[in-house]
This record gives C-alpha cells, structure tokens and sequence, in this order.
C-alpha cells in the first residue's frame, strides 16, 4: 500500500535517485561548511550523509505537509533549507553518537 508518506525513491525511482543524488551531494558540502570539523569517514561519510539528508529534508517537508509533490527542486528555497537541515542533523548525529562507536582510539 502506497502512503503520501512513503520515501520519495520508493514512489518515483530510479530518476529520483539521481536528482537526489546530485542534490545531496550539493547539500553535503553546504552541510559540511556549516558545521566544521574532523569528518569520521571522510568524503564518503558526508556524500552519504548529504544524499540521506535530501531524503530527510524530503520527507520532514511531506510530514509537515508542506511538501508541493514530493520531490525537490534545485529552484525551490524550501527544498533547500529542509535538506540542509536534513543533512545538519545526520552530521550531527554521525558525529556524536555513530561515529564514536565505529572509530575507537
């Protein structure tokens, strides 16, 4: 059964997937500039958290239903800020909760 709840890539594809990610890997560098510091992972840690930060951001905006149809739009501000944000709170987890456990010294 499909909801309007569903992830984005489950509705729409394989087109979906790469919009979101080129999208996630613009977000990712944006994210990562916000919130400097060591990167546990490196360049593959932040493209992963950037494109699972687009589908954050994708999905808050649909929770929220504000979402105009559930893709995201290199025009659309909105798009934007909730992918960034979607990214800023993956960073932010990965760094204090994930990352710590993973890469011990």
């Amino acid at each position: 059964m499909v909801t309007d709840l569903m992830i984005p890539l489950a509705i729409d594809g394989v087109w979906s997937f790469l919009v979101y990610l080129v999208f996630g890997l613009i977000v990712a560098a944006i994210a990562r500039a916000i919130m400097p510091g060591e990167e546990p992972g490196g360049f593959l840690a932040s493209a992963i958290v950037g494109i699972l930060g687009a589908y954050l951001g994708a999905y808050m905006r649909t929770i929220l239903g504000i979402s105009h149809d559930g893709e995201v739009s290199f025009f659309s501000p909105l798009d934007w800020a909730f992918s960034i944000l979607g990214a800023l709170v993956l960073i932010f987890i990965w760094k204090k909760l994930i990352a710590p456990m993973l890469v011990k010294k």
